[in-house]
């Protein structure tokens, strides 16, 4: 965190209040946080029996997948940019940004194993994945728009942005274990979720920023970001029956972000 707001820090930025050279520079750090997208999804099926998989589960049961969002499996996603400026007038500029994301894997209930005993079928004993780190970085290009100058005072710039840009995603996987009677954590193995691969975003974005100096501001800003699906890996969840587990991994997420803005 310390590494990254250093990163914002020495990044500098723009708006009409600085405005003497087309040329500027920015920064900023925040979190993103999910609202729509599954890392699994329980429409992905039902699972082979158990048998297969671990010799100890042996007539245990299946897996039940009951669909798990990215808020479930990971932390919220920290998140910085730097960007290169250049003013179109006054009021309106296009940029270019370098963007880096990192969110830290959980441990997340993501199912279940199913047993029928004495004809009667349940889904008590819990099925937990411990998902690995999600890292991602990419490159922007983008639109600002400056509402007006100086609303409510001299020093305040809203804004609105519009950008797209394209992101490499780090591969991603899953270590699914399970408690079977006597036996605890018992390995239902690691499952690969998704290869690195390269995917597109748009996004959008409401700010505004505070002169705090002749050629330096700070600001605030909130957005909404789409991201496309990833590239699934299938290798290990074929095999289960439930290949389709990874096929909606698309995601919608609400960026939230300080900026510190100048221009030299």
């Amino acid at each position: 965190m310390r590494c990254l707001l250093g990163f914002a820090a020495l990044a500098l930025l723009a708006s009409p209040a600085l405005a003497e050279s087309p040329f500027s520079f920015g920064g900023s750090v925040g979190y993103e946080f999910p609202v729509d997208g599954k890392i699994l999804d329980r429409t992905g099926g039902t699972s082979v029996n158990l048998t297969t998989l671990n010799p100890s589960l042996a007539g245990t049961g299946i897996l039940r997948l009951r669909g798990t969002d990215y808020k479930d499996s990971h932390d919220g996603t920290l998140a910085a940019t730097v960007e290169v400026r250049y003013a179109l007038s006054q009021m309106s500029e296009v940029f270019g940004a370098l963007s880096y994301r990192q969110a830290n894997g959980k441990v997340a209930d993501i199912g279940c194993i199913e047993v029928v005993v004495g004809g009667v079928t349940n889904c008590n004993t819990p099925l937990r994945a411990a998902f690995s780190d999600f890292k991602q970085a990419g490159v922007e290009l983008g639109y600002r728009q400056w509402l007006t100058s100086g609303i409510m005072s001299e020093r305040l710039f809203p804004y609105y942005a519009v950008r797209a840009g394209v992101t490499q995603t780090d591969a991603l996987t899953a270590q699914v274990t399970t408690n079977v009677g006597a036996v605890t954590n018992a390995s239902i193995g690691t499952w690969k979720l998704y290869d690195d691969k390269v995917t597109y975003m748009v996004g959008a974005d409401l700010g505004a920023t505070y002169l705090i100096a002749p050629s330096a501001e700070l600001g605030a800003e909130v957005g909404v970001r789409y991201y496309s699906k990833l590239s699934d890996n299938d290798t290990n969840l074929t095999a289960l029956g439930l290949a389709n587990a990874n096929n909606k991994s698309e995601r919608i997420t609400i960026p939230v972000s300080v900026r510190l803005n100048a221009a030299f």
